[in-house]
């Protein structure tokens, strides 16, 4: 090429559907720019903060190991803050600068709700004392404020689930497993002003195991794609299927990512 020759030219790379998902979480393209390449892949950091407090709290709803929620929940509250609230917020605004819109809302708004849960069952705060007059900690008016804040996330659950349906099978089924996780928290909370004996106790019980089941579901989805995650971080080659389905969920007509060089 001669001097004074147009060094510009454009350059197409292609990226398989599980290459993509395995970075992004997102059907759009990546963004273009150096960010990408400056910065950390924050989505590690947001799973493990979100999984951590989360596997917790799951084993506790399955009431394994002598575990009575909500007592045990109470000894979590520093993972929920710092965990859960903290690393995920920090992952969000990340993926906010790397302009990654769904990382970015399910990082901070999932994380904020650690953040909210820690705050209302940390014993500090007294969040029970205003409602003494109201029977306390088991009357109708605190546990319809915990039941419609879990049937709001429960419905957050389901808008973030029919988004996720253009990611990848196991970010979705995380998602399934949050909607019947948070729905059946909301059945225990309506219920419990109602408790008289102890079947009606043990109805709670179960109810709050049933959340614990579907809990599951987005347990074993999440560690799955944490380990992905890590694997890609240190560039460890592994073939573990991440079930893309932004190829076939209103699949775009082509998936090259294209770029100036």
């Amino acid at each position: 090429m001669g001097n004074g020759a147009d060094l510009s030219r454009q350059v197409t790379v292609t990226l398989s559907p599980a290459d993509y998902e395995r970075l992004f979480f997102q059907p759009s393209a990546p963004r273009r720019g150096d960010l990408a390449k400056r910065f950390a892949n924050p989505t590690l950091l947001g799973l493990l903060g979100f999984l951590i407090p989360y596997t917790s709290t799951v084993l506790t709803l399955c009431q394994l190991s002598g575990s009575e929620p909500p007592y045990t929940l109470i000894g979590l509250s520093g993972d929920y803050y710092f965990l859960g609230c903290i690393a995920m917020n920090i992952a969000g605004i990340c993926e906010f600068i790397l302009g990654n819109t769904l990382p970015f809302a399910v990082f901070v708004i999932y994380g904020s709700h650690w953040g909210s849960l820690a705050y209302t069952q940390d014993p500090i705060h007294e969040t029970t004392a205003p409602f003494a007059q109201l029977g306390g900690a088991t009357g109708a008016a605190y546990n319809s404020s915990q039941a419609f804040h879990n049937v709001t996330m429960c419905l957050v659950s389901f808008a973030l689930f029919i988004a996720s349906v253009r990611t990848n099978v196991f970010f979705s089924l995380t998602f399934f497993g949050l909607l019947g996780l948070f729905a059946f928290i909301a059945a225990a909370d309506f219920y419990v002003p109602h408790v008289k004996t102890e079947a009606q106790l043990e109805h709670v019980n179960t109810l709050l195991r049933c959340a614990g089941g579907f809990g599951f579901i987005g347990l074993i989805c999440g560690w799955y794609l944490a380990i992905l995650e890590a694997c890609e971080a240190v560039g460890i080659p592994n073939k573990l299927p991440v079930l893309d389905l932004s190829s076939r969920v209103f699949a775009p007509k082509t998936n090259k990512v294209q770029k100036e060089t």
